[in-house]
């Protein structure tokens, strides 16, 4: 009858197994750890917080403004626009105006305020 041997069957009475000096195999955790889940329980990672698989660093705290061009506005708006009801905060000046418009929004940049009230527009900050 053929026994399964257990993990480590040679060197028993070594200290370190093959691993050379006793420093040699510490730090980085001793590297038992999955590198994309920083975690050694990967299956309790699956179920409970799959959102941390693959992924490192971190996320800013602070807000990043949305901006979009005024030639994008152009396109969008006959008249009158609110563009925080699409999801932006911030007009910025590219392109240019072909006719006057009323936009909303949280801030203006200097270029894009000059161009909307160039072509005879408002620039209403909200």
């Amino acid at each position: 009858m053929r026994r399964h041997r257990g993990k480590i069957y040679r060197m028993r009475g070594k200290r370190t197994h093959g691993g050379g000096a006793s420093k040699n195999r510490r730090g980085k955790g001793s590297r038992k750890t999955n590198r994309r889940t920083f975690t050694t329980n990967i299956a309790h990672v699956r179920k409970y917080e799959p959102w941390r698989i693959n992924k490192r660093g971190f996320v800013s705290l602070y807000k990043k403004d949305k901006g979009i061009n005024l030639d994008e506005l152009d396109k969008l708006a006959d008249k009158e626009i609110d563009i925080t009801k699409l999801g932006f905060d911030k007009v910025l000046g590219g392109g240019a105006l072909s006719r006057p418009l009323k936009i909303k929004a949280h801030s203006f940049s200097k270029k894009a305020k000059e161009r909307i009230e160039k072509a005879g527009g408002e620039a209403i900050e909200v």
